[in-house]
């Protein structure tokens, strides 16, 4: 199946309209997803159970699963996520004065093979869907209770 992350609003829109809901319903889903950060659908409390049926059929909502969390004295964080397929990636999260930045990972593995880089120690297995991407931030600033000022993207031919 695939995840409700996945899907940008307009793509939503035209999802909901195919299993003959509103398009109204993609505002709600979103403030349900990237607002209050629901993980069920039955958390969704101004959806009727039919809806919520609806979805449970053709989506999930998967997340990512914090696998190690390693703090350095500076307040850097590294983030080992592992994926659904059982295939793990690393996010950075970096403090400024000026704000929170996070380094996410756009693949599993790499072939550029820098000596620094965890993940070019690995070849390259996958690009990440933008909803692995997506979750990288969210579950970031779900840790640290503060949005993220900024985003750089990890891995050579990045998939957005």
């Amino acid at each position: 199946m695939k995840s409700v992350y996945n899907y940008s609003f307009d793509e939503l829109i035209i999802f909901l309209e195919s299993i003959g809901e509103k398009k109204f319903r993609a505002t709600q889903i979103f403030e349900w997803l990237y607002r209050f950060r629901v993980t069920s659908f039955e958390e969704m409390t101004n959806l009727s159970s039919k809806t919520i049926e609806k979805l449970k059929e053709h989506l999930v909502i998967d997340t990512l699963e914090v696998s190690e969390k390693e703090v350095s004295k500076d307040g850097t964080t590294k983030f080992l996520f592992k994926l659904s397929d059982d295939r793990y990636i690393e996010t950075v999260l970096m403090r400024h004065n000026y704000g929170n930045s996070v380094c996410v990972t756009s693949q599993v593995g790499c072939n550029m093979g820098c000596a620094f880089c965890e993940s070019g120690r690995l070849k390259k297995v996958r690009d990440l869907g933008a909803y692995e991407i997506v979750q990288q931030i969210l579950l970031v600033e779900e840790d640290i209770k503060k949005r993220i000022s900024s985003v750089v993207i990890m891995g050579i031919g990045e998939p957005l």
